[in-house]
């Protein structure tokens, strides 16, 4: 367990774990800004693409969060972190050199897989490194952070007219950079008992009180990934608003979210109160989805579109419970599954909207009566947060019932 003082060995390390979250973040999201030409370049319909840029990718991710925080926790952080930058930086240049949509993909799955220690890794330095009473500031923090990656990937690199081959070779040599900070300047941390984490991996996954996290978490999460992602902006075409104020609004969300990580976790901290912090962030997003769904006049979407991302910010929260919730040998694995909840829910609930989008009469285009009935996945999600937020969770300075005696 940390103290309630920053070291400066511990803040390098966290420093280092922070620049590979964003570093795999980039990586996650970069080939959505080279769509055409890799299209083109590989010879490949829009479907492949999806494949290879994002269904691949977020799939092999998030089935490997829980056996990323066993691995994590059986040979401890800097191998960890050697394992992710490495297989990350080797993937980006072989990804520059595909001549095939085969090896792309492999690649990209390759990356998936280096990617998948990004954020594990960090909520782990943070677990183990930074000052206990400021936990949920440090995983928003790391959040807003890693936020920053997706911004780039989609900002300036738009500004510039560097081909996709020479960016993933130089983010190739980022990764080797990345690998040999590493080497050098990250101590290893403990490494637990196989008998030990067996015993507690069994005892942590048949208690209700980690599953009802993961619960809020993708709950809370999963309304701005997907309406940001896939057909948020036609929706709100659909309401009247121009393309233009689509893009900026879904951008509040992200802004909210970027701003709501670190001020929901110091307040959080400071007032020592993390269930009622996660209570109002689900009130607060099934509220905000309702009137981006149902409200008639769409004059205040701008400020509900920034609300809900402070909303789906609360996530933080509750990988800061999870923190201080769990037996710290497993920690890591508790926070596992509320990545992989989240990651394998996205991943699920895109195409499942689609499938509903697509049930329509496709002779002509879905209409917006059909995009609300098709959003109810959505719905249901934040829903189900609200009411496990409400009813299942208790106050977070009760001991639970899966910590070791």
């Amino acid at each position: 367990m940390a103290e309630n003082k920053l070291k400066t060995k511990d803040f390098i390390v966290w420093s280092i774990s922070i620049l590979f979250f964003l570093y795999e973040f980039f990586l996650r999201t970069v080939t959505g800004s080279y769509q055409n030409p890799l299209m083109q370049d590989l010879n490949i319909s829009a479907l492949q693409f999806s494949l290879m840029s994002s269904t691949m990718f977020v799939l092999l991710y998030g089935s490997m969060q829980i056996p990323v925080g066993f691995i994590i926790s059986r040979i401890g952080i800097k191998k960890s972190l050697l394992i992710g930058t490495f297989f990350c930086a080797v993937s980006s240049i072989g990804f520059s050199y595909s001549p095939t949509y085969a090896c792309a993909l492999t690649c990209r799955m390759v990356m998936g897989f280096g990617a998948s220690f990004g954020f594990m890794c960090v909520l782990m330095v943070v677990q183990e490194r930074m000052p206990r009473k400021h936990i949920a500031l440090f995983i928003g923090l790391s959040q807003f952070i890693g936020t920053l990656g997706p911004m780039l990937a989609a900002g300036p690199l738009h500004t510039t007219n560097i081909s996709w081959r020479p960016v993933f070779i130089y983010l190739g040599l980022f990764g080797a950079f990345l690998v040999l900070l590493v080497l050098f300047l990250v101590e290893n941390t403990a490494q637990h008992k196989q008998e030990k984490i067996s015993f507690s991996f069994k005892k942590l996954f048949s208690n209700a009180w980690p599953w009802y996290i993961a619960l809020i978490s993708t709950g809370l999460y999963i309304a701005l990934d997907y309406l940001s992602a896939n057909e948020g902006r036609t929706f709100l075409a659909l309401k009247g608003i121009t393309p233009s104020s689509a893009a900026y609004m879904i951008s509040l969300g992200w802004a909210g979210y970027a701003i709501g990580c670190p001020l929901l976790g110091f307040l959080s901290d400071k007032l020592n109160r993390k269930t009622q912090t996660l209570q109002l962030s689900a009130i607060l997003g099934f509220v905000t989805l309702l009137i981006i769904l149902y409200a008639p006049s769409t004059s205040l979407l701008h400020l509900v579109f920034f609300l809900l991302g402070i909303s789906a910010s609360g996530l933080g929260v509750g990988l800061a419970m999870v923190s201080e919730q769990t037996d710290k040998q497993l920690v890591v694995i508790g926070f596992g599954l509320t990545n992989a909840m989240i990651s394998i829910t996205a991943s699920i609930n895109a195409p499942l909207i689609g499938l509903l989008l697509d049930s329509s009469d496709r002779a002509k285009p879905a209409s917006l009566s059909h995009y609300l009935l098709s959003f109810t996945p959505l719905l249901v999600m934040s829903a189900i947060a609200l009411v496990v937020s409400l009813f299942f969770i208790k106050k977070t300075y009760l001991k639970p019932s899966f910590l070791p005696a």
